[in-house]
């Protein structure tokens, strides 16, 4: 009976040592923000909108413009600009439906819904 409550007790102490060990490498390996503030107006839209962000520092910036089925219908590379940044994104020949914007930068994506009237 004590090496079963040994044993136990062995193998709670290292489970539990391990989760703190791997909660502080997590913490310590968190990525810089670099993109912020990130919204769509209007939101439906019907020919064109303005998707606005935030930028923390100059950096290039991938917009991407992915359906439903995750295929990729518009890519952009943005140059962005320390603060406030405006892209204009027209729909052209997309039709009328749910898709995903991203912005990713080197270190993050962000990805938020857009709706087509």
């Amino acid at each position: 009976m004590k090496k079963l409550l040994l044993i136990t007790f062995l193998l709670f102490f290292s489970f539990t040592f391990g989760q703190q060990s791997e909660k502080n490498n997590v913490v310590q390996n968190i990525p810089q923000v670099t993109i912020l503030s990130v919204s769509a107006y209007p939101n439906p839209f019907i020919s064109d909108t303005n998707i606005n962000f935030r930028s923390v520092k100059a950096q290039t910036i991938m917009f991407t413009v992915k359906n439903l089925l995750g295929t990729t219908v518009y890519e952009e590379q943005i140059n962005a600009s320390l603060g406030n940044n405006t892209i204009t994104f027209n729909r052209n020949s997309l039709t009328k439906g749910m898709y995903i914007y991203s912005l990713q930068s080197d270190v993050e994506i962000i990805s938020k819904r857009l709706i087509i009237k």
